[in-house]
Parts: C-alpha cells; sequence; structure tokens
C-alpha cells in the first residue's frame, strides 16, 4: 500500500479521524480505570524474585494460559510501574494500533472501504473497547494475530523484493501469538496451513521452514502447554454453552441494539448493491476470514460441550477481524463523501448504544471489590460504627489492595469466611445488637447468606449492584418513615401457613397431614411422618413470577423434628416439557440439628446462574422426607427479589 499516493489522502485523513475515536473511548478517564478480577490473578502473581518461580508458580500451576502475557506484565511491573494506568497501557495502545492494522490488512485483501468500515467497528464498539483496557492475553492477541496476519499476506500473496523481510516477521509474530493464548496458538495453525494453497511452489520450501522455525521457537513452551491440557478449563465458574451463544456474541458485539442490528444488516445488504467487480477474485480472502473466525469457534465450542469449558466471547477476538472483513467485502471502493457518511454513522449508532444502552462507563469503571468497601465506609460514619456491622465476602488480597489504596482501617469489617456454616452464620447473626447489618460481596457469594440476612434483618434500607457485586444494608426494626419501601423490590410473594384458606397455587394438604399447634390453636402444621415420602407443594409458571432473567426465587420454610434430625431435602425443579433444566436441594440438617428446634431451611435460586433460554418453565417445590422420620413444616415461602440486573451486564443484556 503506498501511503504517498496522494488519492489516498482523504482516507487516511479519515483513518486518522478513526483512530483517534477509538482513542478517545479508550482513555477517557483513563486514570479511574479499575483491574478486574482476571487483571488482579495475574498481578498477584508477579511477586517472585525470579523468573524460574514467576514459570513454575505464576504460570506453569495456577493458569490456564501460555507464559507470553504473564512475562511480559512482570517485568513491565517491575521495571515501569504497577498503577492500573501504567500497567493496562501497552495493551490499550495495542488496541488502538489494532485499528491501524485491520485497516490495511482489510484495503490489501478487498479495497479501502471495506478498511475503513472494519476500523470503525473495530474502534467503537465495546468488545473491543473494553478488551484494550484489560492487561490479560485477548487484545494483545488481536494485535500480534493483524500484525502476524499482515506478514503472512505480503510473504503468500505480494512476494515483493522484501520477501525475506516479510517472512521474518511472520516467524517472529507468529512464535508471539504461540506465547500470548491457547487460541492465538490455533489461529498460527490456520494461517500457516492457509498458506500452503496459495504460496507459489518456489518459494513453498522457505514457507515451510519458516513453520517449523516456529515451532521450534514455541518448543520451551512445550511443558507448560501439556501441564496445562491436563487441566479441566474453566469449569469451576464457566458453563458449557448453549445453542444461543453464538446469537448472544454477535448481540453483545452489537451492543444489544436493534438500532446497531440494523444499521450492521443495512450495511451488509448495501454492500451488495454497490458490489465490487473483484468478487471472483477477492473470494479467496472471504472464504480466509470466515473460515478462521468459524473453525475458532467450533473448535472452542466442541471442546466445551463435550471436554471441558473453555470457550467464552475473549477468546474469539483473535479471529473477530478477518470476520468483520469477510461481511463487508462485497463494497467496492466508493468516493470519499460516502464513506465519510457511514463511518460517521457506524460510530455514532455504537458511541451512543455504548454509552447508553450498554452504560459502559458506568458500570465497567466501578470494581465491586473497591465499591462495597467505600460504600460500607461511607455508612459507618453516617450511622455510627457502634450501629453498622459490616459483613463482607470478598477475596483477602484484592481487598486488601483497596484498603491499602483507600486508606481504610478494616478492624469493624467481618469477613464471612470467618463465620462457618449456616447454621454458624445465622446463630452470629442472631447476637448481632446493632440495629444496621451490612452484607456484600464481590465477585461471588452464596445467596443463602443473604436469604438467610434479610430474614433476620428484614428491612432493606438500601441496595447497590455493581458487576457480580451487591451491597445490602439491612434493619433489624422497620423504619419510622411512613413512606418506607424495601431496597429490593419484591416481584411475587406466597406464603402457606396451613390455615383452612386454599392459597393460590399450592398443593392441597390431606386432613390428616394438618396438626394444630397449642398456641395459639387457631394456627397449624403440616406434618411429614413415616407414611409419605414428599410433601404437597407448589407448581408455578416461571414467568408469572418474575420480571428478569438476574432476579432471586428465596424458598424456605420453618420446620422442627419430633425425633433425631434425619435426612429430609427441600427441593426445586425447573422444568420445561419433559426437560429438567435445573434441579437442586438442601437438607434440613444444613440448619436444624437438635429435635423441638423450629429453624428455618433455606434454598435460593439465583436465576441468572440458570439457562432459562427454553419456553413455558414450570417452578416446582416439595419436601422429600427421605429417611420417612416425623417433622412439622410452617410458614412454606417463595419470595421473588428484584435481584442484582447487572450481575453479568458487562457481557450480557440487561
Amino acid at each position: 500500500m503506498d501511503f504517498r499516493n496522494k488519492a489516498f489522502k482523504p482516507d487516511y485523513i479519515l483513518l486518522v479521524f478513526i483512530l483517534l475515536i477509538g482513542g478517545v473511548l479508550r482513555f477517557y478517564h483513563y486514570s479511574e480505570l479499575p483491574f478486574t478480577y482476571d487483571e488482579f490473578s495475574a498481578f498477584f502473581r508477579t511477586s517472585f524474585d525470579n523468573f524460574r518461580d514467576l514459570i513454575e508458580y505464576g504460570v506453569k500451576r495456577t493458569d490456564t494460559h501460555p507464559a507470553g502475557v504473564q512475562v511480559f506484565i512482570y517485568y513491565w511491573i517491575k521495571w515501569i510501574g504497577s498503577s492500573e494506568p501504567v500497567v493496562k497501557l501497552p495493551f490499550t495502545l495495542m488496541g488502538i494500533v489494532s485499528i491501524f492494522l485491520s485497516f490495511i490488512i482489510a484495503s490489501r485483501w478487498f479495497n479501502r472501504t471495506v478498511g475503513l468500515i472494519t476500523a470503525t467497528y473495530i474502534a467503537v464498539i465495546q468488545y473491543t473497547v473494553m478488551y484494550s483496557v484489560i492487561a490479560r492475553p485477548y487484545i494483545s492477541g488481536m494485535f500480534l494475530a493483524l500484525l502476524m496476519v499482515w506478514f503472512w499476506t505480503n510473504v503468500v500473496f505480494n512476494r515483493s523484493k522484501n520477501y525475506y523481510w516479510f517472512l521474518t516477521g511472520y516467524i517472529i509474530a507468529g512464535a508471539m501469538n504461540a506465547y500470548n493464548h491457547h487460541f492465538s496458538l490455533l489461529l498460527v495453525a490456520m494461517v500457516g496451513f492457509t498458506g500452503l494453497f496459495f504460496i507459489p511452489k518456489k518459494y513453498l520450501r522457505s514457507y515451510i521452514l519458516a513453520g517449523i522455525i516456529i515451532f521450534i521457537l514455541y518448543i520451551p513452551h512445550l511443558p507448560i502447554f501439556f501441564t496445562q491440557l491436563g487441566y479441566k478449563g474453566i469449569e469451576s465458574w464457566l458453563g458449557k454453552p448453549d445453542s444461543m451463544f453464538l446469537f448472544n456474541y454477535l448481540g453483545f458485539i452489537l451492543h444489544f441494539s436493534i438500532i446497531f442490528y440494523l444499521t450492521t444488516a443495512a450495511l451488509i445488504i448495501l454492500s451488495f448493491f454497490y458490489r465490487t467487480d473483484n468478487i471472483k477474485e477477492n473470494n479467496k480472502f472471504r472464504i480466509i476470514g470466515l473460515l478462521w473466525f468459524s473453525i475458532t469457534f467450533l473448535i472452542g465450542f466442541l471442546y466445551s460441550v463435550f471436554i471441558s469449558a473453555i470457550i467464552q466471547y475473549s477468546v474469539l477476538i483473535f479471529a473477530f477481524p478477518f470476520l468483520l472483513m469477510a461481511l463487508f467485502s462485497y463494497f467496492k471502493e466508493l468516493k470519499i463523501a460516502p464513506k465519510i457518511l457511514i463511518v460517521l454513522i457506524i460510530a455514532s449508532v455504537s458511541i451512543y448504544t455504548l454509552i447508553f444502552n450498554r452504560q459502559y462507563y458506568k458500570y465497567f469503571y466501578a470494581s465491586g471489590f473497591k465499591e462495597i468497601i467505600k460504600e460500607s465506609t461511607k455508612t459507618q460514619n453516617k450511622f455510627g460504627k457502634e450501629n453498622v456491622t459490616v459483613i463482607l465476602n470478598t477475596i483477602d488480597k484484592i481487598n486488601d489492595y483497596y484498603l491499602d489504596k483507600l486508606n481504610i482501617p478494616d478492624n469493624n469489617f467481618i469477613y464471612l469466611d470467618s463465620l462457618g456454616s449456616y447454621k454458624q452464620f445465622r446463630d452470629s447473626l442472631k447476637k448481632i445488637r446493632t440495629e444496621y447489618v451490612i452484607f456484600a460481596w464481590a465477585n461471588y457469594t452464596d445467596p443463602q447468606f443473604l436469604q438467610i440476612s434479610e430474614d433476620i434483618f428484614p428491612n432493606i434500607i438500601e441496595k447497590k449492584t455493581w458487576f457480580t457485586s451487591s451491597f445490602y444494608l439491612l434493619k433489624k426494626t422497620k423504619p419510622e418513615d411512613m413512606e418506607y419501601t424495601s431496597a429490593d423490590k419484591i416481584i411475587f410473594e406466597s406464603i402457606n401457613n396451613y390455615e383452612a384458606t386454599l392459597i393460590s397455587n399450592w398443593d392441597t394438604v390431606p386432613e390428616n397431614l394438618i396438626l394444630p399447634k397449642n398456641n395459639p390453636a387457631t394456627n397449624h402444621y403440616m406434618q411429614l411422618s413415616k407414611w409419605r415420602n414428599y410433601s404437597p407443594g407448589i407448581t408455578l409458571e416461571l414467568d408469572s413470577i418474575i420480571n428478569n432473567k438476574n432476579n432471586l426465587i428465596f424458598i424456605s420454610l420453618d420446620a422442627y423434628f419430633l425425633k433425631e434430625p434425619s435426612e429430609v431435602l427441600l427441593i426445586s425443579e425447573l422444568r420445561s416439557g419433559d426437560e429438567v433444566i435445573d434441579w437442586r436441594s438442601i437438607p434440613f440438617t444444613d440448619f436444624i440439628s437438635r429435635v423441638n428446634e423450629q429453624q428455618t431451611v433455606y434454598l435460593p435460586l439465583k436465576l441468572s446462574d440458570i439457562n432459562l433460554n427454553q419456553k413455558g418453565i414450570t417452578l416446582s417445590v416439595v419436601i422429600w422426607n427421605k429417611s420417612k422420620t416425623k417433622v412439622l413444616i410452617d410458614n412454606f415461602r417463595i419470595i421473588t427479589y428484584e435481584g442484582n440486573t447487572v450481575i453479568y451486564g458487562q457481557f450480557e443484556k440487561f
């Protein structure tokens, strides 16, 4: 590509404009960007005194990624600095350079119109903007993939007098990709194999030799690769993908916005009306781009379904630019005016939906780890430390990082892992004498603990939510303010206390199972014994009791054993037709340990972690008296709360 050609000048001015937009979106309030959980993980794995320990303990035993980026971060922190903006900077710069590289590759493969459209998408969508400010091997992988493909294109299709310079660049970039990420390594293999179909015979030997050299350069990493291959992926927190994965991925790319869907579809359709005359000549690149992305997706998807879950949006980013190029590849070279219009439309729609639909700068710039500490401290200062008990479930190292950064002492904080089991946690809460309790968590918490907290401190005064994090301020007594309403909206509530009146949706309880209480005589229990394994329960249409896929359904009941506590289970089942979507149970003995001691049994459903794509889902709740022991049941409750509507909002529609 001749950058000195005056005819190209307007295109390069427009490209500079695109680069500036991409830079602004990435550097906006740059100093306020927090580390993500993954970045903290990498950050804490740099505190080694030597390279050998870094590889052994910082990569081989504790990571599932190749060593390249971890080694880079190790030395970058050691030599340059460890603050968030400093650590993120090289990755952000790689994200911006990727915009330029995508332009020159698409221009070389097709034309400058396709190059400008591709560059604009990469400059302005959340997918690439967000990963450009995360110091992990994703945007670096996209940058290195584009760099490798630029050299590869000049090796295989240009064959200029600089052939061996381009071949050297291809070797170096290929090796760097291999050390960046396992999916980057997959792309190296695909790119190398693709070249065998197009390289002229006279260059075939040198091209194959280049592939061998890339492999030789990767040999030192093989022990790490084979060690990590034995790991079971990341299924401890990442579920297997479902049939909607690709649709959700495309939705995420286009900000789950109808306007952005229509804009993109209109551009693709428009490309057929203003199609190039070189369709056949460019077909090879069109097919290459589609195949590289499709193979990456299929390998990740099938491996995740049949072996171990590994596929995430992040691992598809390496081949993503080539998908964009292929989608818009039918455009012919347009005049500068329509190109400016297309760039402005894409940028305007994407930036608007990024800021207002996705609320990217609101949610991505807020770290739950940091915010729960700030909110807890602010609340203690407002009501007095002596009146507020703070219980946090967070990660020690990250918590300490922010306590130090915010200069906040934590001697008034209680950490969930110090409170033990459900029974111990409940007993500890009952001993608290403060009027207020804060229960907050970052990253994850067992929802049973929130359910118990709300049972003992039933008035929800304040609720704040962030990505995978929540903050609840609870009060023991109801506020005197007449306008008080719960900060966590109740969507549905049904309680069966086994009185004479039939309660809607609950199964009829036979009279021989109803046992009156001694005091007051008008109240009753449902009695289970050896004569019946399963209790009458309730079946509900899920859509009738929720308003959001991130609602929390709290199921609970009061119970006590008349004989020694034994195996009795509270069970919930979500079903669509003959398919069981979710089945779970909780033993009564997790909450009850003594005879004639009435306690509450809790079973929460965190809907955000359940696949609810099916239609006609029903929720059934029942008690399984597996041991056929005598147990009394009262106040069987189902309550649906609004919950954290943005719990996975960085990647999902909310």
